[in-house]
């Protein structure tokens, strides 16, 4: 069972599982990130079965995107 707060900072590794989710690869994710990114709240299963992002999720992608962007344009 993960122990933190859905505004943790992600890993490098769980950023990737998430964007990666998000981008319709959850197959491509190892099992304990994805279990990891449930109980943050951050992907949850579709009617369909599927892992998506949730709003959370969403945002948190949009918002590490934004600043990826920003630390390469200074």
């Amino acid at each position: 069972m993960v122990d933190r707060s859905s505004l943790a900072v992600l890993s490098p590794a769980e950023l990737t599982a998430l964007r990666r989710i998000g981008r319709g690869f959850a197959r491509h994710v190892p099992e304990h990130h994805q279990d990891t990114l449930v109980v943050l709240g951050l992907v949850a299963l579709d009617m369909g079965g599927r892992l998506v992002l949730t709003a959370k999720g969403q945002q948190r992608v949009r918002t590490a995107d934004a600043e990826t962007t920003a630390a390469s344009h200074p």
